[in-house]
């Protein structure tokens, strides 16, 4: 590995990004390349598969046996084969592609019209609905003659299992008006539903509820229209003169004493691998990978198409969004000295496009202290000061924009920060009198709906090896004999979970519980196995049980699910989630009950949030964080950050 010189830091405070597609694969994990995209495209096209009406949804990187990669070493064969999804006709398919073989291994068909979504449904969905007599006559009565900046779309990928949804392609399709659009508004057309079936062109029925309204001219809530800006702060930016401490080889990442590889996938963003810490002269496993697996927002109200409305972003759109990933701003997202990474997303006909500047990597030192301890009555302070590294991804999803921060601390711990922004799904308010019940008025003529965020987040933690435990601490108070002054205290009971139903632990608020994942078979200085801890536990789903919006997103019914590791469970709402059945993914795979003590595990963390907007949302809501760590615990002898050097 080399260590940038100052020239490429230069590069890197210029602006310029690594595009990570165009180096020559040098891992066994590294995402597909430029040239590997037309390859897969071209054996799919020879395999005689492929008819006029295919679109791609999605390609990735279809990983290696874990095994072979935790055996491989730099020299030996790379195995490379790629994951795609596609539609054809009215069906959609998934296929397996040997890019070395250059040949087809694996071919079927998603069952149940549950394949991932696309811009061209999408547009065919909302062409139905507009050509409808009844939608046309609809839109006519709110006083709009002039359709041509009229546009509808699905306004959700919902499912309730209906007879007419069953082994269908059902719709929720709304409308809006485009004119006088400003920054990305339109003036939504409410109270108007069509249902499309897309598997057999035609609109089901037209929901036109009374009381429908208008929002009227959306220029109010245009973030340039809020008149004269305040003025601009001095400049604070931090700099590095002398580049940066990192070093990168191909997409393997070298700071202080951690080492990882990242990739960027179409459909789960950043995957990290292999996260090890350097602990004297032993490299030690902290994590085999960890990625997003599933994000789920469900709304709040009622009524159709609301009602309709639980997005599964990561199963369900990456095709639409052109890959989850957004670019980042230079100078705003991420500092103008980090380094800028492009990335490779599929279009619907096969051909690679590189998407700019999707993650960024940069040092971060904010005056934050990274130990402290003033002794001799104060005469004698030692301190140091912390710096992290991180590693950042932006992800816009429709309305709403998530930044995603994977950030290395110099004590050994690994903490991932989430930030919430963009802006509030709206209904128009009419009258004082306008219903509130599900949702708050945060701006003139609209209501921001409740709803609520959930993230699932797949780590497989391979602490000091594959052969793993969880090790679950009750925080229970313990009452005290009566001639202790003291009535009680705290004790931590431990608990190792044998089963996966031991290991689906939920958020502790109530009765505070530790969850520590832990090697056994590998013991620190002082005789206890070693161990990392997952920290930070968000909020749980509200929806009753029998509620099949609530089924569908059956990783919510817990903070935190252990499962024994399996090459083919990597999404924890399943593979599918677009029309999905309830019960898929995580449920359904610990319904078995299997073992997970001493044994190759993964763990499932579920953050969520809930979400009742407020007026300072409107017109772009402020950035809100939430976030959970992986800390260790028992891993090492000592501080590991004791060895930070003092400022000059």
């Amino acid at each position: 590995m080399t260590r940038p010189s100052r020239f490429a830091a230069l590069i890197v405070a210029l602006g310029i990004t690594l595009p990570l597609h165009a180096q020559a694969v040098r891992h066994p994990l590294d995402g597909l390349t430029a040239r590997e995209h037309w390859q897969l495209y071209e054996i799919l096209q020879a395999s005689g598969r492929l008819d006029s009406t295919f679109r791609l949804l999605y390609a990735g990187l279809k990983e290696p046996p874990k095994s072979e990669v935790l055996a491989w070493t730099l020299g030996r064969p790379i195995r490379r084969e790629a994951l795609v999804h596609l539609t054809q006709g009215k069906s959609g398919f998934e296929a397996a592609i040997d890019l070395t073989a250059r040949r087809v291994t694996d071919w079927k068909q998603v069952p149940a019209r549950q394949y991932m979504g696309s811009r061209a449904e999408s547009n065919a969905a909302g062409a139905l609905a507009l050509k409808d007599p009844r939608v046309r006559a609809a839109i006519t009565r709110r006083g709009i003659t002039d359709f041509t900046h009229v546009s509808c779309g699905p306004a959700n990928n919902g499912y309730f299992d209906l007879p007419e949804e069953r082994d269908r392609r059902v719709l929720h399709v709304t409308c809006s008006d485009d004119r006088g659009r400003v920054a990305g508004y339109s003036e939504s057309i409410d109270g108007l539903v069509a249902v499309v079936d897309l598997t057999r062109d035609t609109v089901l029925r037209v929901l036109d509820l009374p009381g429908g309204a208008r929002t009227g001219p959306v220029g109010d809530h245009d973030p340039e229209g809020v008149g004269t800006t305040r003025a601009p702060l001095n400049a604070v930016e931090m700099v590095q003169p002398r580049g940066p401490t990192y070093t990168l080889d191909g997409q393997t990442v070298t700071w202080q004493n951690w080492s990882f590889h990242f990739r960027m996938d179409q459909r789960l963003g950043l995957v990290l691998s292999q996260v090890r810490y350097k602990d004297g002269d032993r490299q030690r496993s902290v994590l085999y990978q960890a990625s997003l697996s599933e994000l789920f927002v469900p709304y709040m109200d009622p009524s159709d198409p609301w009602n309709y409305q639980g997005y599964f972003d990561l199963g369900t759109y990456p095709s639409i969004f052109g890959g989850i990933a957004s670019s980042l701003e230079v100078g705003v997202e991420c500092p103008r000295y980090a380094t800028y990474f492009h990335s490779i997303v599929v279009t619907d006909k096969g051909r690679p496009r590189e998407r700019q500047r999707t993650s960024c990597l940069f040092e971060r030192n904010g005056g934050d202290v990274a130990w402290r301890h003033t002794r001799d009555g104060g005469t004698i302070t030692e301190a140091r000061a912390r710096t992290d590294l991180v590693l950042r991804m932006h992800m816009n999803a429709g309305n709403y924009d998530y930044l995603f921060d994977w950030v290395f601390g110099q004590d050994g711990a690994l903490t991932v920060n989430l930030g919430a922004t963009g802006m509030d799904q709206v209904k128009p308010a009419t009258g004082t009198d306008a219903d509130t019940r599900y949702g708050r008025r945060i701006a003139d003529k609209l209501i921001g709906i409740n709803h609520s965020h959930f993230f699932s987040f797949r780590l497989d933690l391979d602490v000091d090896g594959p052969s793993n435990s969880l090790v679950v601490e009750k925080l229970e108070r313990q009452t005290l004999p009566a001639d202790n002054p003291r009535r009680s205290i705290w004790v931590a009971n431990t608990l190792t979970a044998q089963t996966e139903r031991d290991g689906q632990r939920h958020s502790p608020m109530t009765a505070p519980e530790l969850w520590r994942i832990t090697n056994t078979g590998v013991k620190n200085p002082y005789g206890d196995p070693v161990a990392y801890e997952i920290e930070g536990h968000g909020a749980m789903s509200l929806l009753a049980p029998d509620d099949y919006m609530q089924q569908r997103a059956g990783f919510t019914n817990h903070t935190l699910w252990v499962t024994p590791y399996a090459a083919d469970e990597r999404f924890a709402a399943g593979d599918y989630p677009t029309n999905s059945v309830a019960g898929d993914g995580l449920p359904k795979w610990t319904a078995a009950n299997r073992a997970i003590a001493n044994r190759d595990i993964v763990a499932w963390l579920t953050l969520g949030f809930h979400h009742v907007p407020r007026p300072e949302d409107w017109p772009v809501m402020p950035t809100a964080w939430h976030s959970f760590a992986i800390r260790p615990v028992g891993f090492f002898a000592k501080n590991p950050a004791i060895d930070l050097p003092k400022l000059p």
